[in-house]
């Protein structure tokens, strides 16, 4: 049995050797790791992608303060050997099943604005045929309830209708990124990667938003950034706005794949991704 010893009061044990070509093993590994994690392993999970970034961030040759006690284990060199080689059989596993493929490197996404929305509008789509239902519409809707407008449903009705590069106002020259038309609410998706604003763009959305969900159904206009920012061309509509980052996003498509069969949860995470890196 290799144990690490992590914070003077944690431990990894790896116990079983790995059966090929099963990955109950692998599973396994990952459900021993989760006692080094505080809270709910969805949670940590989220806080993944943004570890690996702050690792690669930092300098590892620097010395460490003078005022800190830094605690340096001694390390079983053999005993790390064995739990690296033990990895070997379910990484070549997952490399030859597929588990390693990036569809949306494939075809191209990349910080294409145009090609990332619709994407993202699939995944929005209840009926979008990804398999995670209206799980990632239901946040979207759940986060406009509690930041602007506690009327918007908690969940889209079977008649929402999720489009792509919509003219919601017949006018051509007017073209939204995604739109969502429910019976029972409205909302229209600005889509922002590198493209900067363009004079009154999301004023002239809000207008467009409020003109098509009438009196009696609720309208909001999202924001979509890599940082969530505040728009500078909302004007006097501002409070209709809610601003979102691609991080954001990503934690919910993680959320939306938990639980989820194979396929649906590799597309999702695998998008969650990509839109983080963005």
């Amino acid at each position: 049995m290799l144990q690490i010893e992590i914070n003077r009061c944690s431990s990894i044990s790896v116990m079983e050797a790995w059966v090929p070509p099963h990955t109950g093993a692998l599973v396994a590994l990952i459900d021993k790791l989760r006692p080094c994690f505080a809270g709910n392993p969805s949670d940590w999970s989220d806080d993944l992608p943004l570890l690996f970034d702050k690792l690669r961030s930092l300098s590892f040759g620097l010395r460490a303060p003078a005022h800190r006690h830094v605690h340096f284990a001694q390390t079983d060199i053999a005993g790390l050997g064995g739990f690296m080689e033990s990895l070997r059989g379910p990484v070549e596993f997952l490399e030859v099943s597929g588990f390693f493929a990036n569809p949306w490197s494939a075809a191209s996404l990349r910080r294409n604005e145009v090609r990332n929305a619709s994407v993202l509008r699939w995944f929005l789509d209840p009926a979008g045929g990804h398999g995670c239902g209206d799980a990632l519409l239901s946040h979207v809707l759940g986060r406009v309830r509690a930041e602007q407008n506690d009327r918007f449903p908690a969940r889209p009705s079977a008649r929402c209708i999720v489009a792509v590069e919509e003219c919601p106002d017949g006018d051509s020259a007017c073209r939204v990124d995604i739109q969502i038309d429910d019976a029972a609410f409205f909302l229209i998706v600005e889509v922002k990667i590198d493209a900067a604003e363009q004079p009154d763009q999301l004023e002239r959305y809000c207008k467009i938003a409020a003109a098509r969900a009438g009196s009696t159904r609720p309208w909001a206009v999202i924001f979509l950034t890599t940082d969530g920012r505040t728009p500078v061309s909302a004007g006097n509509h501002i409070g209709k706005v809610l601003s979102v980052s691609w991080r954001d996003l990503a934690a919910a498509l993680r959320r939306a794949a938990l639980g989820r069969p194979h396929i649906p949860r590799f597309l999702a995470t695998s998008f969650a991704a990509h839109v983080t890196s963005l």
